[in-house]
């Protein structure tokens, strides 16, 4: 049997190169909120103090928490705290915030955010509601309700494939609810929020003004952390991760990238505790962009 060597090697490169390139714009980031000033409402944010309390959503960096310790931003200058004691006379808590219109949801698209709790006796919990309408609270259904997860000083991901709301544009809100709040209540404690970015596929990416490799979050980790950058200009992109003796021990990325930012998820479980470092080289028609970070595995 006679085999075509030409075809052979385009079936080749097609069975190679698809999942590779599936894979290089799976985490795009689209859009994205840091909070580096508390001025989001010009940016089309909405906080609804729908309890009608004296108190609502706040913004700090750093808050020290008694006998606690220091909670941090987990991106940013600032970060949203909830608090329990914002209740109005019936000690009820309901506070909202809410994006700004994300428009044009595409097939695997998905939006997340960090977030935490003190997480001891008074256990504290969030809902999210997504609109298709408006941002208006009574528009919104409910899609999760969960507990926050400790401790004092911790981050953690939350995440939400929106691929049902595919060609539409909507509203993703986060909202504290509680029935017996306030100073006496005995269902809340403290909740705060930072981080929100919506990932995907596309070329709807946020704009870029320069290269930048971004700190891992979580480090020290155990067993995964990400890792993001950003490139102002079309570019090959490769990052991989090396032990501290200098030994390749993985490749994180190695393709072409349209200009953006990007998130990709690290995996240690095949490695042992230590110090590693991760390398960004980055090539476009100008020149050519490194920088390299330290991460720690902890197991």
């Amino acid at each position: 049997m006679l085999i075509n060597i030409n075809k052979l090697k385009v079936i080749l490169i097609v069975i190679f190169l698809f999942p590779f390139i599936h894979d290089s714009y799976s985490q795009r980031i689209k859009w994205e909120e840091t909070f580096e000033s508390e001025d989001i409402v010009s940016k089309g944010w909405r906080i609804v103090n729908r309890d009608s309390s004296d108190g609502t959503v706040t913004f700090f960096s750093p808050f020290e928490f008694f006998k606690l310790g220091q909670q941090n931003a987990y991106k940013g200058n600032y970060f949203l705290k909830l608090n329990f004691e914002n209740a109005n006379s019936k000690n009820v808590t309901d506070d909202w915030i809410i994006t700004p219109k994300l428009y044009n949801i595409q097939e695997n698209d998905s939006i997340s955010f960090w977030c935490g709790a003190i997480d001891k006796v008074f256990k504290d919990s969030l809902k999210i509601y997504i609109s298709e309408t408006d941002n208006e609270t009574g528009s919104f259904i409910l899609k999760d309700y969960f507990k926050v997860d400790g401790p004092a000083g911790s981050w953690h991901k939350k995440s939400y494939d929106l691929s049902e709301f595919k060609g539409k544009n909507i509203y993703f809100a986060v909202n504290y609810y509680l029935v017996n709040a306030g100073p006496l209540g005995i269902s809340s404690d403290n909740v705060w929020i930072d981080y929100f970015a919506l990932t995907g596929k596309g070329y709807g990416g946020t704009d870029v003004s320069s290269f930048e490799l971004n700190q891992n979050f979580p480090n020290p980790f155990n067993p995964s952390t990400d890792i993001s950058f950003s490139i102002p200009q079309n570019s090959d992109v490769i990052i991989r991760i090396y032990d501290i003796s200098g030994k390749e021990v993985s490749t994180l990325v190695n393709g072409f990238y349209q200009k953006g930012k990007y998130s990709f998820t690290f995996n240690g479980s095949n490695l042992a505790s230590g110090v590693y470092f991760y390398k960004m080289t980055a090539k476009d028609e100008a020149g050519e962009f490194t920088d390299t970070k330290k991460l720690e595995l902890i197991k």
